[in-house]
């Protein structure tokens, strides 16, 4: 399921009576372990235990910017500007290439014998955006929407990122003056007219092999791709428009019949957002690729836009001395993130998070790719699941919990019970947690064909943003076993 509207859950067991369930929980889980041997946990039957609850144990933020930001073949195409009073100035732009919904296929009326091209007469070309209900910043403000053809095609080999570009021709395709409505049934796709010489480029690949959806290196050798972007005012919107839902399309007439026809070219082919910061001004104008940004320059805050680079590492200090007072398991760890409230209401809070196990150079550690081809697994992040991990393998990582924001309390509480655990163990580095704002509850889609990873198109697909201000903000609350 996207997340493209915020919720309301009332799930929140941590609330004003907070300490009352807290101590109620320990009791019952006092209670199951008088019922039964403490086997499950690694202790000896035999080895007398303590329950104990903690919520001291130190956890430590920065504002770390990523080297790196992936953002090649995402979910929707970003598009505009709008500026942010903490995060500064945002301009996303969409680099995208074609690809035809089905074969260009053209035959004579009621028969299965192909058009002459000489009989194929061009009409005109369209290009539908699709909105997908998401924007950030003032969509009231207008802006005039720019379409660019690119000089060159987009490489299917490379994983662009953020910073990526390609270049465009000396003038645009045509420009339009939007005010983009995102959020309105009256207002949930628009169309331009583009220029006869695109649509007739296009029209000469009836018949043809290039026309057919399986020969995408040829169709890409011989059509460029194109590039989205706004310009006119930074204090708009970004908006997303759906790949699968956006086209170019191509009408079109055979010579001697009265049917109008036409082929469709979604723009759902290879693709990738440009996103663009000018930060200067703001508490993050130092902050460089690579670097961090510690909580004590910044007043105690710390900041997440993790598609432009920017999120807040989490880090467990006083764990290894923890774990050294002797034998322990944990039966609960809960990380509980309440960040700041907005300012304004157009720069809301994510709908959910995710949590990334992140390295000492502060980039995202990633499950080893095995296999080729159609047969290939892993090479996305070590996202915390919901349950484990028992190993470092793929599958124990490919249920990773996406946890969405509480409305009435204002926060996102995480089970990191296993992911504690396997700190305890050594199975996982204690090297920190990055938060990640995905656009979508499913990473991993289960169908009858197996499990496919979809990380690669939510990760970093919009341009959610939050602060967290405070030591209070992040809490760690942990119930654990530990012998005597």
């Amino acid at each position: 399921m996207l997340l493209n509207a915020i919720t309301t859950s009332i799930h929140n067991w941590l609330g004003s009576r907070g300490r009352t369930r807290l101590l109620l929980l320990a009791g019952a889980v006092v209670g199951v372990l008088a019922c039964e041997e403490p086997k499950e946990i690694g202790l000896s039957p035999t080895t007398p235990v303590d329950v104990s609850f903690t919520d001291t144990l130190t956890v430590t933020r920065e504002t770390i910017r990523f080297d790196s930001t992936r953002s090649n073949d995402q979910s929707n195409l970003m598009v505009g500007r709008y500026t942010d009073p903490v995060f500064g100035k945002i301009q996303a732009r969409a680099f995208v290439q074609m690809v035809p919904q089905v074969n260009f296929v053209v035959n004579d009326s009621a028969t299965t014998n192909a058009t002459p091209a000489s009989r194929i007469v061009y009409d005109s070309t369209r290009l539908f955006l699709n909105y997908d209900a998401v924007s950030y910043g003032d969509t009231t403000m207008a802006q005039e929407l720019q379409v660019w053809r690119l000089r060159d095609s987009l490489n299917s080999s490379i994983n662009y990122d953020i910073s990526s570009t390609v270049a465009t021709t000396a003038q645009p395709l045509v420009r339009q003056t939007i005010r983009p409505r995102p959020n309105t049934t009256d207002s949930l796709s628009f169309r331009l007219s583009l220029p006869d010489a695109l649509g007739q480029e296009l029209i000469q690949l009836a018949n043809t092999e290039a026309g057919k959806v399986a020969n995408g290196a040829l169709f890409r050798a011989q059509v460029r791709g194109l590039m989205l972007t706004t310009t006119g005012n930074d204090r708009a919107a970004v908006v997303g428009f759906r790949p699968g839902g956006s086209a170019v399309v191509v009408y079109f007439h055979v010579q001697g019949e009265r049917t109008a026809k036409l082929q469709v070219f979604l723009l759902s082919g290879k693709r990738f957002n440009q996103v663009l910061a000018d930060r200067s001004g703001t508490p993050l104008a130092n902050l460089q690729r690579g670097g961090t940004l510690p909580v004590t320059a910044t007043n105690g805050r710390s900041f997440v836009q993790p598609a432009s680079g920017i999120t807040t590492k989490l880090m467990f200090p006083t764990l290894n001395r923890f774990i050294q007072q002797g034998r322990l398991a944990i039966n609960r760890a809960d990380l509980i993130i309440t960040p700041a409230n907005p300012d304004d209401a157009t720069l809301y809070n994510p709908p959910a998070l995710a949590l990334a196990e992140v390295d000492e150079k502060n980039q995202l550690r990633r499950v080893p790719t095995t296999g080729s081809g159609t047969t290939t697994t892993g090479g996305f992040p070590f996202l915390v699941p919901f349950s484990g991990p028992i190993d470092r393998n793929s599958s124990s990582f490919a249920n990773p919990q996406i946890i969405r924001r509480v409305v009435r309390t204002n926060n996102y509480t995480f089970n990191i019970s296993g992911y504690m655990q396997s700190v305890v163990t050594g199975l996982s580095p204690n090297t920190g947690l990055a938060i990640l704002s995905p656009g979508a509850e499913t990473l991993f889609p289960r169908s009858q064909f197996g499990v496919t990873d979809a990380t690669q198109l939510y990760l970093n697909d919009r341009l959610w943003r939050m602060v967290i201000d405070g030591q209070a903000s992040v809490r760690l609350v942990l119930f654990y076993t530990s012998s005597k």
